[in-house]
């Protein structure tokens, strides 16, 4: 008979509580497990060094980190993204009037998972297509920004450079990436094609980190004219998406 890992048990019994529960405490932990207080110290102490919870400082309670959504990413997350999303993302496509995109990381690189078209709708996008380097894209910006470990993932990026506008310098593109963590928001300005520019903004996990990153893209003259009306417009759009995933 295989020997029973009792502490693995109690540490995934606890992660169970997470299925209904956005918040927990050690009281509510004990109350609903019959585990000591010494022990669900002990599970919450291991859990939190491994990154799979936080603890919020200001109120106290436990609360799953995005490491939950990256594993997320491996399995079915574009699929849930598309299914929470799609209604908000579709309607600032309407009021936009521009193409609107959510993009996942997968390693160095902004995949996007799905874009709505003003004329074509709804456009599922497959692991082999709209693959760019991080570096590229505002999306790319994003979700170097907001990632776990910044600094880490700009050191392993392979730069490339499609126009004589793309950040093909590390150093540089270090800094931009600090101003985007900084001001929550990030530009390409025409670093793929010539002509066209992008904005893109964070869906913020509870911890800070991205869960994905939403953009609006059109050509230069047009986005420029009503960028500042479209940033708002971006902006009220993610956080409405970070209310229905988080």
């Amino acid at each position: 008979m295989a020997e029973r890992n009792n502490s693995l048990e109690k540490a995934l019994t606890v992660l169970d509580l997470f299925q209904t529960q956005r918040r927990l405490t050690i009281k509510l932990i004990i109350e609903q497990t019959g585990f000591s207080s010494a022990a669900v110290s002990r599970i919450l102490h291991s859990l939190e060094n491994k990154n799979y919870i936080y603890q919020n400082r200001i109120d106290g309670g436990y609360y799953l980190s995005d490491k939950f959504y990256i594993l997320g990413r491996n399995t079915n997350l574009k699929q849930q993204l598309v299914n929470v999303l799609e209604e908000p993302i579709a309607r600032l496509c309407r009021r936009s009037g521009f193409s609107v995109s959510v993009s996942i990381r997968k390693g160095v690189k902004s995949i996007t998972a799905f874009r709505k078209d003003p004329h074509n709708g709804l456009t599922l996008i497959p692991d082999v297509g709209d693959v760019m380097s991080l570096n590229l894209t505002a999306q790319g910006k994003i979700l170097t920004a907001f990632s776990e470990n910044p600094d880490k993932l700009i050191n392993d990026i392979e730069f490339v450079r499609l126009t004589k506008k793309s950040i093909a310098d590390r150093e540089k593109f270090r800094a931009v990436i600090e101003e985007v963590k900084s001001e929550k928001i990030a530009f390409d300005m025409e670093e793929i094609t010539e002509g066209l520019v992008c904005v893109a903004v964070p869906v913020l996990s509870p911890d800070g980190k991205a869960v994905c990153a939403i953009s609006i893209s059109g050509y230069k003259e047009r986005m420029l004219r009503e960028l500042y009306a479209l940033i708002s417009r971006l902006q009220d759009t993610a956080a409405e998406c970070e209310r229905l995933l988080n």
